[in-house]
């Protein structure tokens, strides 16, 4: 009777061990999901609810002559209104405010697909808008990079980013990056042993390792602009790789890493990275599109 009474006391308190190693696990499980940060989703890019949800808000555009300094101020509120301060250079003067506010179009989407096109009609000003196509490219360090492309409709507001020129209209940019920072962080790890094309998008925080956002490579092309006809640079721009996930993550750089370019890193050009057991990368090479 006692060798029962000793067995059941024993499963007891191995029942009772157990739960309680379970409930501690439980516990520090919920408090490592509290402390890991906090995934947002982008909005859908494939309704124009999404499209208006993901536009508002405040922009920064950054002149790549003068890395650092922001040449333009843009905000949308969620009616599309828009307010712009336009910056010079390095001087960061005021060249000019405007007012006005973003309408929707289409060039290439159907009618049943969300638009493609960004009109912006400035109030008060005899300047030009300007008509553009737009594109998230990727979040970056808590950062969203939206591209606009002008369609070619005559002269846009942009063409004042042109730091060649003072208080004269320039050409804007073929492609003009807009930074929104949203503090959004997402749970991506490195890749590990593994090699991949990616784009870099700049530097990790305290300006240690690359954030590369990976891709598909190479594109459909080769490209006909020809062919192709108006909009060429933006539909080249547009479609030379495939993205699933446009979000980037942040690799540590490898003591004795290789990197092959032209001399400068550049936001936006694709790169074969390879990587080692820790995630580390070990060699880069600038992808040369011909």
């Amino acid at each position: 009777m006692k060798k029962v009474f000793s067995f059941i006391l024993a499963v007891l308190v191995f029942l009772s061990a157990a739960s309680l190693a379970q409930a501690e696990a439980g516990n520090g499980t919920d408090m490592e999901a509290q402390a890991m940060p906090l995934l947002i989703q982008l909005p859908g890019m494939d309704t124009e609810a999404g499209i208006r949800e993901y536009l508002t808000g405040e922009w920064h555009f950054y002149d790549s002559a003068f890395p650092g300094y922001k040449s333009c101020r843009m905000v949308i509120d969620e009616d599309l209104n828009v307010e712009l301060a336009i910056y010079s250079g390095l001087q960061g003067e005021l060249r000019g405010e405007y007012s006005g506010r973003f309408s929707f179009d289409r060039v290439y989407a159907d009618t049943h697909e969300a638009p493609d096109l960004l009109c912006l009609g400035l109030a008060d000003s005899a300047l030009l808008g300007g008509d553009f196509f737009f594109l998230h490219r990727t979040v970056v360090d808590g950062c969203r990079i939206m591209s606009l492309f002008s369609a070619g409709n005559g002269g846009c507001i942009f063409d004042f980013l042109d730091s060649s020129v003072e208080d004269e209209w320039g050409n804007c940019p073929v492609e003009i990056r807009f930074y929104q920072e949203t503090g959004e962080e997402y749970q991506l790890a490195p890749q590990r042993n593994a090699e991949f094309y990616a784009v870099f998008w700049g530097y990790g925080k305290a300006e240690e390792g690359f954030c590369l956002d990976d891709i598909h490579w190479p594109p459909p092309g080769p490209y006909d602009f020809e062919q192709i006809g108006s909009n060429a640079w933006y539909r080249y721009l547009t479609t030379r790789y495939d993205n699933e996930k446009p979000v980037s993550v942040a690799y540590d750089i490898a003591k004795d890493m290789t990197l092959e370019n032209d001399g400068e890193l550049r936001d936006g050009d694709v790169y074969l990275v390879k990587t080692n057991e820790q995630g580390e990368i070990i060699h880069m090479q600038l992808v040369r599109e011909d």
